[in-house]
């Protein structure tokens, strides 16, 4: 008898264990339906007994219009037929408008999106209605929608400045943290960094020769942004292309009628430009432009062309030779030089 008391008594503390873990994992589980929907792979925390549970947005601050919320409900809720979940949201002004009303979730977890937000605060919370009657209330959670764009000023340099190099230090004032793109809307390269703490940036952009249109472009932490610029004017050294024609000179009465053409640049530090696309036109009289195969310039900063004329050209004047080089960023580099068509020495 003592023996088979004590077998019961052990089968019932098994059973005992077995409901209060599969209740402890009903409660953990978010699962959700079409509407609302779930959230895989979060957990969502229990609901006490008679009312929802609503879990605290992050991030809490927000430049969308809507929001999604997430919450549980507990089990007394989840029996009842017939019966709808109302999201509700009071804002700055202090009106109380529905964000949403869905039929009553038959699981736990619970993600509805696209609750819409006022410019402000937004107090949030949810209530279960049975017949028309709102039951007890939810915690409430509040999501603030920031639509206000960080203010953001030029201190250097000044409207209008010269400046001489290749670069500029742009300086100014923005909101703590603020994402910070220059841009040089003349060449279209750009450069970025970040906003201090207290809101102040120092970042570097290169500059084209003559004017200079300097924009930026300060971005807060949920995505509002404003912009300002600055018009410069610099004499920037942004490189240099030498020609060499070889010969100068054409003469008619001479075959072949040809030259080799080299054309070297370097950069604003006098650096080899490596790697450029590189192309040569020439303009010679009577004839309509010839471009040349493009090259790439090599270790030096070089690339070459050749051409001869036809047998039958026979049209004196000066010509006109120009190599471009493409960078792959800013402004092309280019350079012209003559020649001269004769009919003899």
């Amino acid at each position: 008898m003592s023996r088979a008391l004590t077998r019961l008594v052990g089968v019932a503390a098994v059973l005992i264990l077995l409901s209060a873990a599969l209740f402890a994992l009903r409660g953990l589980l978010s699962i959700g339906d079409t509407n609302p929907t779930a959230s895989p792979g979060e957990v969502v925390p229990s609901a006490a007994p008679g009312a929802p549970l609503l879990i605290a947005p992050d991030p809490a601050t927000v430049a969308a219009q809507t929001v999604t919320i997430r919450g549980s409900l507990p089990d007394d809720l989840l029996g009842l037929s017939d019966v709808l979940l109302r999201i509700k949201v009071e804002t700055d002004d202090g009106s109380i408008i529905t964000g949403a009303e869905v039929e009553l979730p038959k699981t736990p977890g619970f993600e509805i999106p696209g609750i819409p937000l006022a410019s402000g605060d937004n107090v949030i919370s949810a209530v279960v209605v049975v017949g028309g009657t709102e039951k007890t209330p939810s915690n409430a959670v509040t999501v603030t929608r920031d639509t206000t764009a960080p203010e953001v000023l030029i201190t250097s340099p000044a409207p209008g400045q010269l400046v001489s190099g290749a670069d500029v230090t742009v300086r100014g004032d923005s909101e703590g943290d603020a994402n910070i793109q220059v841009r040089n809307e003349t060449s279209g390269i750009t450069s970025s960094g970040t906003a201090n703490s207290k809101g102040q940036y120092s970042i570097n952009i290169s500059l084209r020769n003559g004017i200079n249109v300097i924009s930026v472009t300060a971005t807060d932490g949920v995505g509002n942004s404003s912009r300002t610029s600055v018009e410069i004017t610099t004499n920037a050294s942004v490189g240099r292309v030498t020609l060499v024609v070889n010969p100068g000179t054409i003469f008619l009465n001479k075959s072949p009628k040809s030259f080799r053409i080299t054309a070297t640049a370097t950069d604003s530090t006098g650096a080899p430009v490596v790697g450029a696309n590189v192309c040569i036109m020439i303009t010679a009289p009577g004839l309509s432009p010839i471009t040349l195969p493009c090259s790439l310039s090599d270790s030096n900063g070089r690339a070459i062309g050749e051409y001869t004329f036809p047998e039958n050209y026979a049209t004196e004047g000066r010509g006109i030779i120009l190599a471009t080089y493409t960078l792959s960023q800013g402004d092309p580099l280019e350079a012209t030089t003559g020649f001269s068509v004769m009919k003899k020495p």
